[in-house]
């Protein structure tokens, strides 16, 4: 399972020495989730930095009434995890939970830390996959500016499969619209 780890590490950064990927080995271990399983708690300190090998996840904040707000989905050959918290060793301002049964790679803090440090081919690999996250983040404020069926196109173009693996509400939160206008949403694009 680590090829798929490394063949993502080579996609983005192909002058990886094979030497340095065969020595990542040591620093991951593989971790089994279950569906509903929250991997991190807004307020706590994120320990671990994830390589989704299979599964899903939402990211999601939560309001002062309870109202739980979808921010992000993250499927195979993705990293999860609060990397300001991860680098810096402050509480999350976020909650990841699994939305299906997945299988990880975890990496602890001070390894990750100490592989930024450490690693030059790491280092560099981790500048690229943080500019490709804030490119998309910057794409998504941009696009929560589009209406909602502009938003929802978008979303399906990107990752096509999403209206199969995550529950309509989950991703109604995702637009900020309501279940009932995903709905109508999801009957006028099909027709």
């Amino acid at each position: 399972m680590y090829k798929q780890l490394f063949n993502h590490i080579k996609k983005l950064s192909p002058e990886y020495p094979e030497e340095d990927l065969n020595n990542l080995v040591r620093y991951f271990e593989f971790k089994k989730v279950s569906k509903g399983d929250i991997l991190l708690e807004a307020g706590k300190i994120c320990r671990n930095g994830y390589y989704v090998v299979e599964g899903c996840f939402r990211y999601f904040i939560t309001n002062s009434e309870g109202v739980q707000f979808n921010t992000q989905f993250s499927f195979e050959d993705w990293w999860i995890g609060d990397m300001q918290g991860l680098v810096n060793n402050i509480p999350s301002k976020i909650s990841i939970e699994a939305i299906e049964d997945s299988t990880l790679i975890a990496i602890s803090a001070n390894d990750y830390n100490y592989l930024l440090q450490n690693s030059h081919s790491f280092a560099t690999f981790k500048q690229r996959l943080r500019a490709r996250a804030y490119e998309s983040r910057i794409d998504h404020s941009i696009e929560f500016h589009e209406s909602a069926e502009t938003r929802y196109a978008n979303l399906l173009s990107k990752t096509p499969f999403i209206a199969q693996r995550v529950p309509q509400y989950h991703i109604a939160s995702y637009l900020s619209i309501t279940p009932e206008s995903l709905s109508r949403l999801r009957k006028k694009i099909s027709s």
